[in-house]
């Protein structure tokens, strides 16, 4: 694999999603190439804090609900000899929750602590509330997934005056931009932050309310690839009634 091929397993080796042959390979590699090995720690710094935001408690109960679910369940018989009919007829009677489950491992990863914190495993309607919100969180999250894990997915962070600031990870072949919370100080009277991408000497074009931390702490927005800066303002709750930035905090460029 030639070197310029190497640099666009930065996004696919932080994430884990090479096989064991790129993985040593690439690994040789950032012994040598210092921004790729830079490259690599942003990227998996932005995904342990992803994890972070996205991540729940379960409730205390839990422990409890899953002992009594495990005691009330009826146990498969005695495993049987590989490829005999009585092992493929309990494969098929596998039960559903146990799919759902590996659905959400397979899947969604980061969110799936939350969607299933509190399941009753023996429960369908909670089974079927919990699909709900594992797709929830597969069409919310996937975005931000494939951002990571782009070649060219390239990180930056800015400071703000008053403390904290943003991380930004830009794709330019996805034409997509992250915008993240990094410590941003919480606004009095329900105001919210706000991205912004400038592109030259046009007006600055609005990248959408970085959620609150409850929510994820961030915002992701399609066409960034021109983009050449990125600004945070203070807005009223709901984002900027005018449509440009109100109370600009603070500007950066834009990860090249």
């Amino acid at each position: 694999m030639s070197t310029p091929e190497m640099h666009t397993l930065a996004g696919a080796f932080a994430l884990d999603a090479v096989s064991d042959v790129e993985r040593a390979e690439f690994a040789r590699h950032l012994e040598q190439c210092e921004s790729c090995a830079q490259e690599v720690a942003e990227l998996r710094a932005t995904a342990a804090r992803l994890g972070a935001a996205m991540a729940e408690e379960p409730p205390p109960e839990f422990k409890d609900r899953v002992l009594a679910a495990m005691h009330a369940t009826r146990q498969l018989p005695p495993r049987t000899r590989p490829g005999s009919p009585d092992r493929h007829r309990r494969s098929a009677r596998a039960p559903r929750w146990a799919v759902v489950v590996a659905a959400a491992a397979a899947v969604v990863g980061l969110a799936a602590g939350g969607v299933f914190g509190g399941i009753a495993l023996t429960q369908q309607r909670e089974l079927q509330s919990a699909q709900t919100q594992l797709d929830q969180a597969k069409d919310r999250y996937a975005p931000v997934a494939a951002l990571l894990a782009a070649p060219d997915a390239k990180t930056a962070h800015g400071e703000a005056p008053g403390g904290g600031g943003v991380t930004v990870v830009l794709s330019k072949s996805l034409n997509r931009v992250l915008v993240m919370d990094a410590g941003l100080p919480a606004q009095p009277g329900g105001k919210v932050y706000e991205a912004w991408l400038l592109t030259g000497g046009d007006a600055p074009r609005p990248a959408g309310v970085i959620a609150s931390a409850a929510d994820g702490g961030l915002v992701v927005a399609d066409g960034a690839g021109n983009a050449d800066k990125l600004a945070v303002s203070v807005e009223p709750a709901g984002g900027s009634p005018s449509g440009t930035p109100t109370d600009v905090l603070m500007s950066m460029p834009v990860p090249a």
